[in-house]
């Protein structure tokens, strides 16, 4: 396996491979140098002619798989992995042919590629293409939570180069709940404000949780007690002054750096 000293949580990952017959070619992503563990995608295995599986540092696990190994063809081959928080897909020849939500966020950032068989593998042309970490915030929507979002959630996450956003600046069309399901899927790092009880914001909050999502719980000094579900994590609180605000905008740039650094999932 060869890594490159490249950081990566999501974005697009393309090689040229040159195999054979019965050869295989993998992109990995999310190496973790303490655990040796990391996800792979490509061409071959248990198998299957194109394949997701986990390596946790001791064996490996098919997570999804299509195709039959026999209709693996020799010869140059475009792989591109596209990675999106916890959805990764899989184009070959520019024909997306496989796609998976993983069950956790990637543990490490680190990419590179690997092969074998009974014949030479080559690899040619291979990029690197990173996308700005994603935000989504779960708030309830009208004041004062527009201006904790538009005031210090943004501004925040520009300066630390992340991009955010809520429910309210998803257009598409369909169902707003398989759009809020997507955007927690597909982020690095869920916000949410659990000032209110409101039941769309604790669903959306249990579903960061089910997916293993880093969080960052904020809540207005006024709240006098947390639903007992989640009065072990920890909160950052709040007050609405101006002392207050300088207050929050320091504490979130510091879980910020520090989820985007990898040194903690919150």
């Amino acid at each position: 396996m060869t890594l490159v000293p490249t950081r990566f949580r999501s974005g697009t990952l393309s090689v040229r491979a040159t195999l054979g017959i019965e050869s295989s070619a993998r992109l990995v992503i999310g190496y973790d140098a303490s655990t040796r563990a990391y996800y792979s995608v490509g061409i071959g295995g248990y198998g299957f002619a194109y394949v997701i599986d986990e390596f946790n540092g001791q064996g490996w696990r098919a997570l999804a798989a299509t195709g039959a190994g026999s209709q693996i063809k020799g010869g140059p081959q475009n792989l591109e992995a596209s990675v999106s928080g916890q959805r990764i897909s899989l184009s070959v020849d520019g024909i997306r042919v496989l796609e998976h939500v993983l069950p956790s966020p990637l543990l490490g950032d680190q990419v590179g590629l690997f092969a074998w068989g009974d014949k030479n593998v080559t690899f040619d042309d291979f990029r690197v293409c990173a996308n700005r970490p994603r935000i989504f915030v779960v708030m309830q929507f009208g004041e004062p939570y527009d201006f904790l979002y538009q005031d210090v959630i943004l501004p925040v996450a520009q300066k630390l180069g992340f991009e955010a956003l809520r429910a309210d600046d998803v257009y598409r069309p369909g169902v707003i709940l398989q759009d809020i399901i997507r955007e927690i899927i597909e982020c690095d790092v869920v916000v949410a404000d659990i000032t209110p009880v409101n039941a769309n914001v604790f669903y959306e909050l249990g579903y960061a949780h089910a997916t293993q999502k880093p969080t960052i719980l904020l809540a207005n000094r006024s709240v006098e007690k947390l639903p007992f579900d989640i009065s072990g994590y920890r909160v950052v609180y709040y007050s609405n002054t101006i002392r207050g605000k300088s207050e929050i905008v320091l504490v979130l740039e510091k879980h910020l750096q520090s989820i985007r650094s990898g040194r903690t999932t919150l």
